[in-house]
């Protein structure tokens, strides 16, 4: 069986970086929480979650220098923004999760789970 482009992905990054992208899909994974609704693919070379539906693109994962990032592609629209992530423009927003700081799991689970509810949460 080959390896699929959303599993190659972490294993082409740096140990540091490949560990905590491997929390934050497990984070991911737990906070979706097999919503028929939410599947995983490959966009841009890049992990991503899809939700079922119009503008379907919900967040990915994206490795750095000494950080991942946890991207999502309507994080200005996710309740408090401005406070929970960052970057500007239109409509995109991450979280940074360095790679010597202390893992957020629950606001991860946060996040994604406000993301889902964007989309019309689960079926």
């Amino acid at each position: 069986m080959s390896e699929s482009g959303f599993d190659r992905y972490f294993t082409e990054l740096e140990e540091a970086e490949r560990l905590v992208a491997y929390r934050i899909r497990d984070a991911v994974r737990e906070a979706v929480d097999g919503n028929p609704l939410v599947s995983e693919t490959t966009k841009w070379n890049y992990p991503a979650w899809v939700h079922d539906g119009k503008q379907g693109n919900m967040c990915s994962i994206m490795g750095a220098n000494g950080y991942v990032r946890l991207q999502f592609f309507r994080g200005m629209e996710l309740p408090d923004a401005e406070s929970r992530l960052e970057g500007t423009g239109k409509g995109m927003r991450h979280l940074k999760v360095w790679c010597d700081g202390e893992f957020p799991r629950e606001e991860i689970r946060g996040l994604v789970l406000d993301a889902m509810a964007l989309y019309g949460g689960r079926e």
